[in-house]
Protein backbone atom coordinates (compact mmCIF):
# COMPACT_ATOMS: atom_id res chain seq x y z
CA UNK A 1 0.00 0.00 0.00
CA UNK A 2 1.37 3.85 -1.14
CA UNK A 3 1.89 6.48 1.50
CA UNK A 4 -1.00 8.09 -0.93
CA UNK A 5 -3.57 5.75 0.00
CA UNK A 6 -3.12 5.48 3.57
CA UNK A 7 -4.10 8.93 3.97
CA UNK A 8 -7.68 9.27 5.11
CA UNK A 9 -8.44 12.50 3.94
CA UNK A 10 -8.87 13.56 0.39
CA UNK A 11 -9.05 17.68 -0.87
CA UNK A 12 -12.45 18.30 -2.52
CA UNK A 13 -12.00 21.90 -2.75
CA UNK A 14 -9.53 24.36 -1.33
CA UNK A 15 -9.30 28.01 -0.44
CA UNK A 16 -8.31 31.03 -2.54
CA UNK A 17 -5.19 32.32 -0.08
CA UNK A 18 -5.04 35.78 0.79
CA UNK A 19 -2.53 38.44 0.25
CA UNK A 20 0.20 38.10 2.69
CA UNK A 21 -1.24 34.74 3.75
CA UNK A 22 0.72 32.21 5.74
CA UNK A 23 0.22 28.52 4.39
CA UNK A 24 -0.48 27.47 7.91
CA UNK A 25 -3.34 30.29 7.87
CA UNK A 26 -4.63 28.84 4.31
CA UNK A 27 -5.04 25.10 5.79
CA UNK A 28 -6.77 26.44 9.16
CA UNK A 29 -9.16 28.40 7.01
CA UNK A 30 -9.60 24.87 5.11
CA UNK A 31 -10.22 23.30 8.50
CA UNK A 32 -12.61 25.81 9.56
CA UNK A 33 -14.57 25.02 6.51
CA UNK A 34 -14.73 21.46 6.57
CA UNK A 35 -15.93 21.77 9.74
CA UNK A 36 -13.43 19.63 11.36
CA UNK A 37 -13.56 22.01 14.66
CA UNK A 38 -9.60 22.99 14.44
CA UNK A 39 -8.84 19.70 14.63
CA UNK A 40 -5.84 19.15 12.15
CA UNK A 41 -7.00 15.31 10.72
CA UNK A 42 -6.65 16.98 7.24
CA UNK A 43 -2.25 16.33 7.65
CA UNK A 44 -1.51 15.08 10.86
CA UNK A 45 -2.08 11.54 9.79
CA UNK A 46 1.17 9.76 8.45
CA UNK A 47 2.40 10.06 6.26
CA UNK A 48 2.63 13.86 6.30
CA UNK A 49 2.78 14.48 10.43
CA UNK A 50 1.84 18.05 10.18
CA UNK A 51 5.11 18.76 8.05
CA UNK A 52 3.65 21.82 6.63
CA UNK A 53 0.84 22.59 8.49
CA UNK A 54 2.74 23.88 11.49
CA UNK A 55 2.84 27.38 12.01
CA UNK A 56 6.32 27.61 11.34
CA UNK A 57 8.93 29.76 8.66
CA UNK A 58 9.67 27.41 6.82
CA UNK A 59 7.30 24.58 5.78
CA UNK A 60 8.22 21.12 4.60
CA UNK A 61 6.92 18.35 2.13
CA UNK A 62 5.31 21.07 0.02
CA UNK A 63 5.76 19.05 -2.96
CA UNK A 64 3.50 16.08 -1.57
CA UNK A 65 0.64 19.07 -0.70
CA UNK A 66 0.80 19.94 -4.22
CA UNK A 67 0.19 17.04 -5.50
CA UNK A 68 -2.98 16.05 -3.08
CA UNK A 69 -4.58 19.61 -3.90
CA UNK A 70 -7.49 19.19 -6.40
CA UNK A 71 -6.85 20.11 -9.89
CA UNK A 72 -7.22 24.03 -11.12
CA UNK A 73 -5.87 24.84 -7.88
CA UNK A 74 -3.50 26.88 -9.01
CA UNK A 75 -1.20 26.48 -5.82
CA UNK A 76 2.27 25.43 -7.16
CA UNK A 77 5.30 24.95 -4.77
CA UNK A 78 7.28 27.71 -6.10
CA UNK A 79 3.91 30.30 -5.52
CA UNK A 80 3.94 29.11 -1.93
CA UNK A 81 7.17 29.52 -1.04
CA UNK A 82 7.55 32.67 -2.24
CA UNK A 83 4.07 34.31 -1.68
CA UNK A 84 2.77 32.07 1.98
CA UNK A 85 6.17 31.61 3.88
CA UNK A 86 9.01 33.48 5.29
CA UNK A 87 11.64 32.55 3.14
CA UNK A 88 12.13 35.76 0.91
CA UNK A 89 12.38 37.64 3.59
CA UNK A 90 15.58 35.83 4.28
CA UNK A 91 16.81 34.41 0.84
CA UNK A 92 18.87 38.13 0.12
CA UNK A 93 21.49 37.33 2.44
CA UNK A 94 22.11 33.62 1.51
CA UNK A 95 24.47 32.07 -0.77
CA UNK A 96 22.96 31.04 -3.66
CA UNK A 97 23.83 27.52 -2.42
CA UNK A 98 21.96 27.89 0.91
CA UNK A 99 18.99 29.20 -1.22
CA UNK A 100 19.20 26.49 -3.29
CA UNK A 101 19.53 23.77 -0.47
CA UNK A 102 16.52 25.44 1.37
CA UNK A 103 14.07 25.56 -1.00
CA UNK A 104 14.87 21.87 -1.62
CA UNK A 105 14.34 21.08 1.75
CA UNK A 106 10.96 23.18 1.69
CA UNK A 107 9.43 20.87 -1.48
CA UNK A 108 11.34 17.35 -0.81
CA UNK A 109 12.61 17.33 2.64
CA UNK A 110 11.32 16.99 6.53
CA UNK A 111 13.21 19.98 7.61
CA UNK A 112 16.18 18.71 9.17
CA UNK A 113 18.87 20.56 9.90
CA UNK A 114 17.31 23.86 7.67
CA UNK A 115 17.76 26.36 9.79
CA UNK A 116 21.13 25.43 11.19
CA UNK A 117 22.17 25.27 7.81
CA UNK A 118 20.86 28.96 6.74
CA UNK A 119 22.92 30.30 10.23
CA UNK A 120 19.28 30.84 12.03
CA UNK A 121 20.58 28.77 15.35
CA UNK A 122 23.69 30.40 15.58
CA UNK A 123 21.66 34.02 15.66
CA UNK A 124 20.02 32.72 18.80
CA UNK A 125 17.08 35.24 17.63
CA UNK A 126 14.67 32.31 16.70
CA UNK A 127 14.29 32.02 20.26
CA UNK A 128 11.98 34.79 20.76
CA UNK A 129 10.00 34.24 18.07
CA UNK A 130 6.43 34.35 18.43
CA UNK A 131 3.22 34.08 16.51
CA UNK A 132 1.47 37.24 16.71
CA UNK A 133 -1.29 39.16 15.03
CA UNK A 134 -3.14 42.80 14.49
CA UNK A 135 -6.84 43.10 16.18
CA UNK A 136 -7.28 46.09 13.47
CA UNK A 137 -6.11 43.42 10.81
CA UNK A 138 -8.53 40.77 12.02
CA UNK A 139 -11.66 43.18 11.73
CA UNK A 140 -10.70 44.33 8.47
CA UNK A 141 -9.89 40.79 6.93
CA UNK A 142 -13.08 40.18 8.28
CA UNK A 143 -15.20 42.70 6.75
CA UNK A 144 -13.35 42.74 3.37
CA UNK A 145 -12.60 39.00 2.91
CA UNK A 146 -15.11 37.38 5.39
CA UNK A 147 -12.51 35.44 7.22
CA UNK A 148 -9.60 36.35 9.58
CA UNK A 149 -6.23 35.24 8.77
CA UNK A 150 -2.68 35.12 10.10
CA UNK A 151 -0.40 37.81 8.32
CA UNK A 152 3.37 37.17 7.32
CA UNK A 153 4.47 40.32 8.08
CA UNK A 154 2.95 40.22 11.42
CA UNK A 155 5.37 36.64 12.06
CA UNK A 156 8.50 38.22 10.61
CA UNK A 157 11.45 38.78 13.63
CA UNK A 158 11.57 41.89 15.17
CA UNK A 159 8.10 43.18 13.89
CA UNK A 160 6.16 44.60 17.20
CA UNK A 161 3.80 47.13 15.53
CA UNK A 162 1.42 46.31 12.37
CA UNK A 163 2.93 47.97 9.61
CA UNK A 164 -0.17 49.03 8.02
CA UNK A 165 -2.70 50.05 11.02
CA UNK A 166 0.50 51.10 13.02
CA UNK A 167 -0.48 49.73 16.00
CA UNK A 168 1.23 47.42 18.35
CA UNK A 169 0.68 43.57 18.16
CA UNK A 170 -0.41 41.01 20.19
CA UNK A 171 1.59 38.31 20.98
CA UNK A 172 0.99 34.34 21.66
CA UNK A 173 4.03 32.77 22.81
CA UNK A 174 5.33 29.89 21.22
CA UNK A 175 5.16 27.47 24.55
CA UNK A 176 1.48 28.79 24.51
CA UNK A 177 1.06 27.98 20.76
CA UNK A 178 2.37 24.78 21.35
CA UNK A 179 -0.38 23.08 22.78
CA UNK A 180 -2.36 23.65 19.92
CA UNK A 181 0.07 21.82 17.63
CA UNK A 182 -2.00 19.07 15.99
CA UNK A 183 -4.71 21.77 15.80
CA UNK A 184 -5.21 24.36 13.16
CA UNK A 185 -5.78 27.79 14.54
CA UNK A 186 -6.92 31.01 13.26
CA UNK A 187 -6.01 34.60 15.29
CA UNK A 188 -10.03 34.94 15.91
CA UNK A 189 -10.27 31.82 17.79
CA UNK A 190 -11.36 32.01 21.10
CA UNK A 191 -8.17 29.66 22.43
CA UNK A 192 -5.91 32.02 20.40
CA UNK A 193 -7.26 35.04 22.09
CA UNK A 194 -7.68 33.64 25.56
CA UNK A 195 -3.70 33.18 25.69
CA UNK A 196 -2.58 36.46 23.52
CA UNK A 197 -1.48 39.23 25.48
CA UNK A 198 -0.80 43.31 23.88
CA UNK A 199 2.51 44.64 23.55
CA UNK A 200 3.35 47.41 25.60
CA UNK A 201 5.37 50.04 23.79
CA UNK A 202 6.50 53.38 25.20
CA UNK A 203 5.47 56.15 22.62
CA UNK A 204 8.98 57.27 22.08
CA UNK A 205 10.09 53.89 20.93
CA UNK A 206 6.79 53.39 18.36
CA UNK A 207 8.19 54.68 15.49
CA UNK A 208 11.35 53.19 15.82
CA UNK A 209 9.56 49.47 15.62
CA UNK A 210 6.97 50.80 13.02
CA UNK A 211 10.24 52.12 10.50
CA UNK A 212 11.60 48.60 11.44
CA UNK A 213 8.40 46.58 10.80
CA UNK A 214 7.90 48.49 7.67
CA UNK A 215 11.62 47.62 6.17
CA UNK A 216 10.72 44.00 7.23
CA UNK A 217 7.66 44.22 4.88
CA UNK A 218 9.54 45.65 1.93
CA UNK A 219 12.73 43.00 2.46
CA UNK A 220 9.61 40.18 2.52
CA UNK A 221 7.79 41.73 -0.81
CA UNK A 222 10.89 42.38 -2.59
CA UNK A 223 11.57 38.49 -3.63
CA UNK A 224 15.35 39.66 -3.95
CA UNK A 225 18.32 37.16 -5.04
CA UNK A 226 21.16 36.43 -3.00
CA UNK A 227 23.07 39.82 -2.43
CA UNK A 228 27.01 39.50 -2.88
CA UNK A 229 28.15 40.54 0.73
CA UNK A 230 31.17 42.89 -0.46
CA UNK A 231 29.09 45.19 -2.20
CA UNK A 232 26.31 44.91 1.41
CA UNK A 233 29.48 45.83 3.25
CA UNK A 234 30.99 48.61 1.23
CA UNK A 235 27.45 50.21 1.16
CA UNK A 236 27.37 50.03 4.89
CA UNK A 237 30.85 51.46 5.35
CA UNK A 238 29.77 54.46 2.99
CA UNK A 239 26.88 55.63 5.49
CA UNK A 240 29.18 54.47 8.61
CA UNK A 241 31.46 56.69 7.66
CA UNK A 242 29.27 59.66 6.54
CA UNK A 243 27.90 59.06 10.21
CA UNK A 244 31.32 59.83 11.85
CA UNK A 245 31.49 56.22 13.15
CA UNK A 246 34.12 55.19 10.12
CA UNK A 247 37.24 57.02 8.92
CA UNK A 248 37.71 57.83 5.48
CA UNK A 249 39.41 54.74 4.85
CA UNK A 250 36.38 53.18 6.53
CA UNK A 251 38.49 51.85 8.98
CA UNK A 252 35.79 51.79 12.25
CA UNK A 253 36.26 53.93 15.25
CA UNK A 254 35.49 51.42 17.88
CA UNK A 255 34.15 54.07 20.79
CA UNK A 256 32.22 56.23 18.33
CA UNK A 257 30.25 53.02 17.38
CA UNK A 258 29.60 51.82 20.35
CA UNK A 259 27.82 55.37 21.82
CA UNK A 260 26.56 55.09 18.08
CA UNK A 261 24.44 52.23 18.43
CA UNK A 262 24.06 52.40 21.99
CA UNK A 263 22.18 55.38 21.51
CA UNK A 264 19.81 53.69 18.96
CA UNK A 265 19.10 50.39 20.95
CA UNK A 266 17.77 52.76 23.63
CA UNK A 267 15.13 53.03 21.22
CA UNK A 268 14.15 49.67 20.77
CA UNK A 269 12.37 47.31 23.49
CA UNK A 270 14.55 45.85 25.98
CA UNK A 271 12.62 42.24 25.39
CA UNK A 272 12.66 39.48 22.65
CA UNK A 273 14.75 39.67 19.67
CA UNK A 274 15.98 43.18 20.72
CA UNK A 275 17.30 42.29 23.89
CA UNK A 276 19.45 39.52 21.73
CA UNK A 277 20.90 42.34 19.64
CA UNK A 278 21.33 44.71 22.42
CA UNK A 279 23.72 42.51 24.71
CA UNK A 280 27.57 44.03 24.48
CA UNK A 281 30.54 44.08 26.51
CA UNK A 282 31.13 47.43 28.45
CA UNK A 283 31.90 49.88 26.41
CA UNK A 284 31.92 48.40 23.10
CA UNK A 285 29.47 48.11 20.53
CA UNK A 286 27.41 44.49 19.83
CA UNK A 287 29.94 42.21 17.91
CA UNK A 288 27.27 41.44 15.61
CA UNK A 289 27.73 44.96 14.21
CA UNK A 290 31.29 44.79 13.74
CA UNK A 291 31.00 41.56 12.21
CA UNK A 292 28.53 42.61 9.58
CA UNK A 293 31.14 46.47 9.00
CA UNK A 294 34.14 43.90 9.19
CA UNK A 295 33.33 40.18 7.78
CA UNK A 296 31.41 39.93 4.72
CA UNK A 297 29.61 36.61 5.05
CA UNK A 298 26.17 35.06 4.54
CA UNK A 299 25.00 34.10 7.65
CA UNK A 300 23.66 36.67 9.50
CA UNK A 301 20.04 37.55 10.23
CA UNK A 302 18.20 40.29 8.38
CA UNK A 303 17.21 41.51 10.99
CA UNK A 304 20.90 42.45 12.10
CA UNK A 305 20.89 44.39 8.75
CA UNK A 306 17.34 46.12 9.28
CA UNK A 307 18.47 47.42 12.60
CA UNK A 308 21.74 48.65 11.37
CA UNK A 309 20.57 50.11 8.14
CA UNK A 310 17.89 51.96 10.17
CA UNK A 311 20.47 53.17 12.55
CA UNK A 312 22.63 54.65 9.52
CA UNK A 313 19.89 56.03 7.94
CA UNK A 314 20.01 53.50 4.83
CA UNK A 315 16.72 53.03 2.82
CA UNK A 316 16.24 48.94 3.12
CA UNK A 317 15.43 48.82 -0.56
CA UNK A 318 18.49 51.25 -1.73
CA UNK A 319 20.50 48.20 0.16
CA UNK A 320 19.05 45.61 -2.29
CA UNK A 321 19.95 47.39 -5.23
CA UNK A 322 23.53 48.32 -4.16
CA UNK A 323 23.98 44.85 -3.52
CA UNK A 324 23.29 43.69 -6.92
CA UNK A 325 25.13 46.65 -8.69
CA UNK A 326 29.09 45.66 -9.93
CA UNK A 327 32.06 46.77 -8.08
CA UNK A 328 34.24 49.30 -8.69
CA UNK A 329 36.85 46.31 -9.39
CA UNK A 330 34.72 44.40 -11.97
CA UNK A 331 34.48 47.70 -13.82
CA UNK A 332 37.92 48.59 -13.69
CA UNK A 333 38.70 44.70 -15.18
CA UNK A 334 36.40 45.16 -17.64
CA UNK A 335 37.77 48.50 -18.96
CA UNK A 336 41.05 47.07 -18.41
CA UNK A 337 39.87 44.38 -21.11
CA UNK A 338 43.42 42.57 -22.20
CA UNK A 339 45.11 42.34 -18.74
CA UNK A 340 44.82 38.97 -16.83
CA UNK A 341 43.89 38.93 -13.24
CA UNK A 342 47.31 38.48 -11.86
CA UNK A 343 48.14 42.01 -13.56
CA UNK A 344 45.04 43.42 -12.18
CA UNK A 345 45.98 42.46 -8.99
CA UNK A 346 49.22 43.91 -9.05
CA UNK A 347 47.68 47.15 -10.12
CA UNK A 348 45.81 47.42 -6.99
CA UNK A 349 48.30 46.38 -4.41
CA UNK A 350 49.50 49.44 -2.11
CA UNK A 351 52.86 47.89 -1.48
CA UNK A 352 55.97 49.98 -2.64
CA UNK A 353 57.55 47.87 -5.88
CA UNK A 354 61.06 48.91 -4.89
CA UNK A 355 60.72 47.85 -1.08
CA UNK A 356 63.09 44.65 -1.64
CA UNK A 357 66.94 45.00 -1.25
CA UNK A 358 68.99 44.04 -4.24
CA UNK A 359 68.70 40.71 -5.57
CA UNK A 360 72.40 39.29 -4.21
CA UNK A 361 71.20 40.19 -0.69
CA UNK A 362 67.89 38.67 -0.83
CA UNK A 363 68.89 35.21 0.02
CA UNK A 364 70.63 35.97 3.29
CA UNK A 365 67.82 38.08 3.82
CA UNK A 366 65.45 35.50 3.39
CA UNK A 367 67.02 33.43 6.05
CA UNK A 368 66.76 36.48 8.63
CA UNK A 369 63.40 36.83 8.05
CA UNK A 370 63.10 32.91 8.99
CA UNK A 371 64.49 33.35 12.04
CA UNK A 372 63.02 36.06 13.53
CA UNK A 373 59.65 34.28 12.30
CA UNK A 374 60.91 30.90 13.85
CA UNK A 375 61.05 33.22 17.51
CA UNK A 376 57.59 34.16 17.47
CA UNK A 377 57.48 37.68 16.00
CA UNK A 378 54.85 39.38 14.37
CA UNK A 379 54.47 40.16 9.98
CA UNK A 380 54.94 43.69 11.22
CA UNK A 381 57.81 43.31 13.51
CA UNK A 382 59.76 41.63 11.15
CA UNK A 383 58.81 44.34 8.67
CA UNK A 384 59.84 46.69 10.55
CA UNK A 385 63.42 45.35 11.81
CA UNK A 386 64.61 44.37 8.41
CA UNK A 387 63.30 46.99 6.39
CA UNK A 388 61.22 45.07 4.03
CA UNK A 389 57.74 45.64 2.96
CA UNK A 390 54.72 43.14 4.95
CA UNK A 391 54.51 41.27 1.48
CA UNK A 392 58.26 40.44 1.25
CA UNK A 393 57.74 38.92 5.28
CA UNK A 394 54.60 36.71 4.16
CA UNK A 395 56.03 35.46 0.79
CA UNK A 396 59.48 34.49 2.65
CA UNK A 397 57.67 32.70 5.19
CA UNK A 398 55.57 30.57 2.80
CA UNK A 399 58.44 30.25 0.81
CA UNK A 400 59.54 27.05 3.72
CA UNK A 401 57.85 23.85 3.96
CA UNK A 402 55.47 23.89 6.45
CA UNK A 403 56.13 27.75 7.17
CA UNK A 404 53.20 29.56 7.84
CA UNK A 405 52.34 26.04 10.60
CA UNK A 406 55.66 26.76 11.93
CA UNK A 407 54.98 30.09 11.85
CA UNK A 408 52.00 29.87 13.61
CA UNK A 409 53.06 27.83 16.34
CA UNK A 410 56.26 29.22 17.07
CA UNK A 411 54.34 32.74 17.50
CA UNK A 412 51.70 31.32 19.92
CA UNK A 413 54.63 29.79 22.03
CA UNK A 414 55.85 33.01 22.41
CA UNK A 415 52.49 34.77 23.37
CA UNK A 416 51.84 31.69 25.66
CA UNK A 417 55.31 32.61 27.90
CA UNK A 418 54.49 36.30 27.62
CA UNK A 419 50.52 35.40 29.27
CA UNK A 420 51.91 32.76 31.60
CA UNK A 421 54.82 35.45 32.80
CA UNK A 422 51.78 38.62 33.19
CA UNK A 423 49.51 36.70 35.09
CA UNK A 424 52.33 35.15 37.20
CA UNK A 425 53.14 38.95 38.22
CA UNK A 426 49.44 40.19 38.50
CA UNK A 427 48.17 36.81 40.63
CA UNK A 428 50.23 38.32 43.41
CA UNK A 429 47.81 41.14 44.54
CA UNK A 430 44.41 40.69 42.73
CA UNK A 431 42.01 37.77 42.20
CA UNK A 432 43.08 35.04 39.49
CA UNK A 433 39.99 36.28 37.04
CA UNK A 434 40.80 40.43 37.16
CA UNK A 435 43.96 39.19 35.39
CA UNK A 436 43.91 40.39 32.32
CA UNK A 437 45.39 37.34 30.44
CA UNK A 438 43.31 34.71 32.82
CA UNK A 439 40.88 34.47 29.73
CA UNK A 440 42.86 33.11 26.93
CA UNK A 441 45.11 31.38 29.20
CA UNK A 442 41.29 29.17 30.62
CA UNK A 443 40.54 28.50 26.47
CA UNK A 444 44.51 27.77 25.89
CA UNK A 445 46.21 26.60 28.84
CA UNK A 446 44.10 25.69 31.41
CA UNK A 447 46.21 23.14 32.77
CA UNK A 448 48.72 25.65 33.79
CA UNK A 449 46.27 28.05 35.08
CA UNK A 450 44.71 25.50 37.58
CA UNK A 451 48.25 24.13 38.89
CA UNK A 452 49.35 28.12 39.21
CA UNK A 453 46.34 28.89 40.85
CA UNK A 454 46.53 25.63 42.88
CA UNK A 455 49.91 26.57 44.13
CA UNK A 456 48.96 29.82 45.45
CA UNK A 457 46.11 28.85 47.18
CA UNK A 458 47.78 28.51 50.91
CA UNK A 459 49.06 31.92 50.97
CA UNK A 460 45.50 33.82 49.50
CA UNK A 461 43.46 31.98 52.11
CA UNK A 462 43.17 35.19 54.27
CA UNK A 463 41.57 37.11 51.42
CA UNK A 464 38.30 38.76 51.93
CA UNK A 465 35.76 37.46 49.88
CA UNK A 466 34.55 39.72 46.91
CA UNK A 467 31.65 41.90 46.87
CA UNK A 468 29.96 40.47 44.05
CA UNK A 469 28.94 37.87 45.46
CA UNK A 470 27.65 39.48 48.38
CA UNK A 471 25.45 41.22 46.16
CA UNK A 472 24.33 39.20 43.73
CA UNK A 473 23.30 36.33 45.92
CA UNK A 474 19.99 38.23 47.33
CA UNK A 475 19.01 39.49 43.33
CA UNK A 476 19.72 35.78 42.43
CA UNK A 477 17.70 34.14 44.65
CA UNK A 478 15.09 36.27 43.72
CA UNK A 479 14.91 35.42 40.09
CA UNK A 480 15.34 31.61 40.82
CA UNK A 481 11.93 31.67 42.68
CA UNK A 482 10.03 33.99 39.80
CA UNK A 483 12.12 31.37 37.25
CA UNK A 484 10.34 28.11 39.36
CA UNK A 485 7.63 30.06 39.48
CA UNK A 486 7.03 30.90 35.67
CA UNK A 487 7.74 26.89 34.76
CA UNK A 488 5.60 25.46 37.44
CA UNK A 489 2.45 27.76 36.29
CA UNK A 490 3.13 27.22 32.14
CA UNK A 491 0.08 25.62 30.43
CA UNK A 492 2.47 24.23 28.07
CA UNK A 493 3.97 20.45 28.62
CA UNK A 494 5.28 20.63 31.91
CA UNK A 495 9.60 20.22 32.32
CA UNK A 496 11.64 18.96 34.76
CA UNK A 497 12.11 22.10 37.18
CA UNK A 498 15.74 21.19 38.52
CA UNK A 499 18.96 22.96 39.01
CA UNK A 500 20.33 23.08 35.01
CA UNK A 501 16.94 23.95 33.69
CA UNK A 502 16.81 27.23 36.17
CA UNK A 503 20.39 27.28 35.11
CA UNK A 504 19.74 27.57 31.30
CA UNK A 505 16.46 29.73 31.86
CA UNK A 506 18.99 32.53 33.77
CA UNK A 507 21.97 31.61 31.82
CA UNK A 508 23.65 30.99 35.04
CA UNK A 509 24.62 27.14 34.59
CA UNK A 510 28.16 27.81 35.37
CA UNK A 511 27.80 29.46 37.94
CA UNK A 512 25.71 27.44 39.91
CA UNK A 513 28.40 24.59 39.03
CA UNK A 514 31.21 26.70 39.87
CA UNK A 515 30.42 29.04 42.24
CA UNK A 516 27.29 28.08 44.10
CA UNK A 517 29.49 27.70 47.63
CA UNK A 518 29.51 31.56 47.47
CA UNK A 519 25.69 32.35 46.89
CA UNK A 520 24.02 30.47 50.17
CA UNK A 521 20.66 31.82 49.07
CA UNK A 522 20.51 30.65 45.92
CA UNK A 523 21.32 27.32 47.63
CA UNK A 524 18.78 27.54 49.79
CA UNK A 525 16.66 28.96 47.01
CA UNK A 526 17.48 25.99 44.72
CA UNK A 527 16.67 23.29 47.47
CA UNK A 528 13.31 24.79 48.23
CA UNK A 529 12.10 25.43 44.52
CA UNK A 530 13.66 22.43 42.92
CA UNK A 531 11.46 19.01 42.46
CA UNK A 532 12.76 15.45 42.29
CA UNK A 533 12.24 13.21 39.34
CA UNK A 534 8.77 11.33 40.73
CA UNK A 535 7.47 14.92 41.37
CA UNK A 536 8.31 15.82 38.00
CA UNK A 537 6.63 12.88 36.52
CA UNK A 538 3.56 12.84 38.42
CA UNK A 539 3.28 16.62 37.44
CA UNK A 540 3.57 15.10 33.53
CA UNK A 541 0.70 12.57 33.97
CA UNK A 542 -1.67 15.13 35.63
CA UNK A 543 -0.91 16.91 32.36
CA UNK A 544 -1.24 14.10 29.85
CA UNK A 545 -4.38 13.49 31.45
CA UNK A 546 -5.81 16.61 30.83
CA UNK A 547 -5.04 17.20 27.16
CA UNK A 548 -6.68 13.55 26.58
CA UNK A 549 -9.82 14.76 28.31
CA UNK A 550 -9.82 17.83 26.31
CA UNK A 551 -9.48 16.01 22.87
CA UNK A 552 -12.07 13.64 23.79
CA UNK A 553 -9.51 10.44 23.59
CA UNK A 554 -10.47 7.77 26.22
CA UNK A 555 -7.44 7.68 28.71
CA UNK A 556 -5.64 4.34 28.82
CA UNK A 557 -2.20 3.88 30.61
CA UNK A 558 -0.30 3.45 27.31
CA UNK A 559 -1.52 6.90 25.68
CA UNK A 560 -1.24 8.40 29.39
CA UNK A 561 3.22 7.40 29.33
CA UNK A 562 3.02 8.01 25.63
CA UNK A 563 2.00 11.76 25.82
CA UNK A 564 3.71 12.19 29.03
CA UNK A 565 6.84 11.17 27.70
CA UNK A 566 7.47 8.96 30.36
CA UNK A 567 9.32 5.09 29.56
CA UNK A 568 6.61 2.38 31.24
CA UNK A 569 8.84 -0.22 33.14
Amino acid sequence: MTERSEMEHKFHFFPEPFPDETLHSVLSRYVRLSGFCGVAKVVALPPWKGSFSDNVPFPCRLNELEQALPHGTGLAVARMIEEHTLLPYYQPFLSEIQLHQARYQMEFGNGAGLKLSMGLIASRLEHASCARFCSKCIAHDQAQLGAAYWHRVHQLPGVYVCPVHEVPLRVVEHRVFSQFRRRLMLPDDEAVRLCAYLLEIPSKKRSTLLDLARCSNSLLQALAPPLDPIHIRSSLLRAAADSGIAGSTHRLRLSHLASFMKSHLDLLPDYGEYQILAEHSQGSAPTWVTKLLRKPRHSHHPLKYIVLTNALGIDIRDLLIDGLRPSVVSTQAESIGGQSPMLVTGVCSDLPVHAHPVVGKLSGLRRLIWKDAQRGMSACEIAGKRGVSLATTYRTIRANPDGPERWKDSRFKRELELRRERLSRQYKDRFAHDCADYEWLYRNDRAWLTEQCNSSGSRRLGRKPSSVFVDLDPSLAAEIHNCASRLFSSPTKPVWVNRSRIGRELGAVARFEKQLGKLPMCAVALDQVCESRQQFHCRRLAWAKQQLLLDGVRVTKSRLYRLASIRMG
